[in-house]
């Protein structure tokens, strides 16, 4: 026909290699001519990968023909989803190639044991994306189907050390719990010594979650503010005092059956019937002795501060 015009190929040419689908000879493209003898390799195009086991030459024969090639080539699937409650069966451990359609069959994993009379199977699709294999593996440990994590709470007198919470969660080919928390006790220091005074736990450097300690005066001294403290915490980690300390006051005599006012820092002068608070030095005889004494024996009193 005229007007068009084909390559000349010689006598005892294959000529250029078969076409392939999902594969491209590694020739140059251009070149036309292969004489017999020749060998051209495949290479897979983007997007898919080389089928095990099979060649991906092909040969130029006496005749000038080429040898059968199979398409050495194809769309796969990525390796099989790994799953946490089965693993892969060891036939399907061994393939490597996953076209469109093929199946693969997982066992329950140690710990799990199958709740019907099938595997667990999972396909692959047409998008090269594994179908969702069903769980049909229960767990004979704690972290069931439903529940696969456990919170743990502790005592205020505990603080946490690590995590709040524990995963069941996979080991190589087994399962097996995360880390487990610690609890450690809450503790307080040494609560402040105070002057003219002691405390009960003298001697005692540390102090467990909700210990109490009681502060004393001296003689002589009157305890002003609230005698006991508590071991506490406020944000569930460092132990802390409950209040702040006592103090002792000195100056003060107290006459039998008689009560001071909180933070007072008068003396008293002891009369009958009640006492009467005294501004000046305490010089009268009652107040030395802690003694009930009587109106007359005092004369010369302050104003008195109310």
């Amino acid at each position: 026909m005229k007007g068009l015009s084909y390559p000349l190929i010689p006598y005892g040419d294959c000529g250029p290699p078969p076409p392939m689908t999902y594969s491209r000879p590694s020739s140059d493209k251009h070149t036309i001519s292969f004489p017999i003898g020749s060998s051209v390799m495949y290479t897979c195009i983007e997007g898919t990968i080389k089928i095990p086991g099979r060649s991906d030459t092909v040969k130029c024969l006496p005749g000038a023909r080429w040898s059968t090639l199979p398409e050495p080539c194809g769309r796969s699937c990525a390796a099989p989803t790994r799953l946490r409650f089965a693993a892969l069966s060891k036939a399907d451990q061994r393939i490597n190639f996953f076209p469109v359609g093929s199946n693969v069959s997982y066992i329950c994993r140690p710990g799990y044991e199958n709740t019907s009379e099938s595997s667990p199977t999972s396909t692959c699709l047409a998008n090269l994306e594994w179908s969702e294999a069903a769980e049909l593996c229960r767990s004979e440990y704690l972290c069931s189907l439903h529940k696969r994590s456990f919170s743990y709470v502790f005592s205020l007198r505990y603080r946490l050390n690590g995590s709040s919470f524990i995963q069941c969660q996979l080991e190589g080919n087994d399962v097996a719990w995360s880390t487990l928390p610690t609890c450690e006790l809450i503790t307080c220091s040494s609560p402040p010594h105070i002057s003219n005074g002691k405390h009960d736990g003298e001697g005692v450097n540390t102090f467990a979650y909700n210990s109490t300690v009681t502060y004393s005066c001296d003689s002589g001294f009157q305890l002003i503010g609230n005698g006991s403290i508590r071991c506490t915490s406020t944000d569930k980690t460092k132990g802390v005092w409950s209040r702040a300390v006592p103090a002792c006051k000195g100056g003060f005599i107290q006459c039998p059956g008689t009560v001071l006012p909180p933070r007072s820092d008068s003396l008293f002068l002891c009369t009958n019937p009640k006492p009467t608070i005294l501004l000046g030095p305490a010089k009268d005889p009652c107040v030395l002795r802690n003694t009930w004494g009587s109106p007359a024996s005092s004369p010369k009193l302050a104003a008195l501060r109310t």
